[in-house]
C-alpha cells in the first residue's frame, strides 16, 4: 500500500476540516485502515501524531486571526475546537510563548507550523534488508496493558515496571529466551493493546498475571535494527512505511505485529497479503 498517497488524502481533509471536529475513525476507514494503524503510520512517516498535527495547525492559524485581524479570543477559541478560553490559552501559550491577549499586539513574535506536503519521490539508493517468513499459527503469552494511542511514555513505563519488579526476568525464563513487545490494535478504538511477553513453546504453561494471544498463520515481512533503541527502532518504522510499502506488492493484514529483542539486536516483525 502506499502510505505518502493515502496520508496527503487525509492531510487534505483534516486541512480542509481544521474548525471542524474531525474524527480518526471516519478518516482511517476512507483509507481503508483501521484506527490504529492510521495513528500507527501517520505518525511514523510525519514525526507527530495526528492530535498533536491537527492542534499545532489549528493553533497556527488562530494566531493569523489574532494578529492580522484581532479577533475575539473566545471566538478564536470556539472556531478551532477548544471547550474553553481557560483550555485554548493553555495551548496557545505553550505552543508560541505569548498568550492570545499578548498575540494582538503588534510585534509579537509567534510560531508557524505549516502544512505538510509528502513526496512522492523516491530519493538516494538506499537499501533496506528484510527477509519474509511464512510463519505458521502460534501462541504469545504475554502481560498486557490497554495504551492511548496518544501517549508515548506508557510503554517505557511498562517496560521499566516490569523489569524492576523482576517479571521479566521471570517470562523470558532468565533471559534464555527473546522478549516480544506486542501491538494489537481494533477497528475503532482510542486504545491499544501492548503485551510483553514471549513465543510460546510446546511445553510452555501459561504464567500468573499474563494473557495468551492467538496468531493466525500468516505471511511476514522481517527488519533488522542494529542494537535496541528506540530512536533507531523509530527511525526504522518510520522508514518501512516511507520506503518499503511504497513500492513493495504487499500490504499489512493483521491488526498485530511485534517487535523481537534478543541480546543484542531488535527485529520488527509485520503480518503481510498482497493488495
Amino acid at each position: 500500500m502506499n502510505y505518502i498517497v493515502e496520508l496527503q488524502k487525509a492531510l487534505d481533509y483534516i486541512e480542509d476540516n481544521l474548525e471542524e471536529e474531525i474524527n480518526y475513525e471516519k478518516i482511517a476507514k476512507e483509507l481503508g485502515m483501521s484506527s490504529f494503524y492510521f495513528h500507527r503510520i501517520f505518525s511514523a512517516i510525519i514525526g507527530i501524531s495526528p492530535a498533536e498535527y491537527i492542534r499545532n495547525r489549528r493553533l497556527t492559524c488562530a494566531a493569523d486571526e489574532l494578529s492580522i485581524y484581532k479577533s475575539n479570543i473566545l471566538d478564536v477559541a470556539i472556531k478551532y475546537q477548544f471547550n474553553s478560553n481557560e483550555s485554548f490559552t493553555r495551548a496557545f501559550t505553550k505552543f508560541h510563548n505569548v498568550t492570545p491577549k499578548m498575540a494582538k499586539v503588534d510585534g509579537t513574535k509567534l510560531k508557524v507550523f505549516s502544512k505538510v506536503y509528502l513526496s512522492l519521490k523516491l530519493e538516494g539508493g538506499n537499501v533496506m534488508d528484510y527477509r519474509i517468513e511464512n510463519k505458521e499459527s502460534f501462541k504469545i503469552c504475554a502481560m498486557m496493558r490497554d495504551v492511548s494511542i496518544e501517549t508515548k511514555s506508557e510503554i517505557p513505563k511498562f517496560w521499566n515496571e516490569v523489569k524492576e519488579n523482576g517479571k521479566l526476568k521471570e517470562i523470558s525464563k532468565d533471559f534464555t529466551r527473546c522478549t516480544l513487545g506486542v501491538c494489537i490494535g481494533e477497528n475503532g478504538a482510542k486504545e491499544y493493546r501492548y503485551g510483553i511477553g514471549i513465543e510460546m513453546e510446546e511445553n510452555d504453561e501459561q504464567m500468573p498475571e499474563t494473557e495468551i494471544i492467538d496468531v493466525e498463520k500468516s505471511k511476514w515481512v522481517v527488519f533488522k535494527c542494529e542494537g535496541n533503541k528506540a530512536e533507531d527502532i523509530n527511525k526504522l518504522w518510520s522508514r518501512i512505511y516511507k520506503e518499503y510499502f511504497v513500492t513493495s506488492e504487499y500490504k499489512q493484514s493483521m491488526n498485530i505485529d511485534f517487535e523481537l529483542y534478543d541480546e543484542k539486536d531488535t527485529e520488527i516483525w509485520i503480518p503481510i497479503c498482497k493488495q
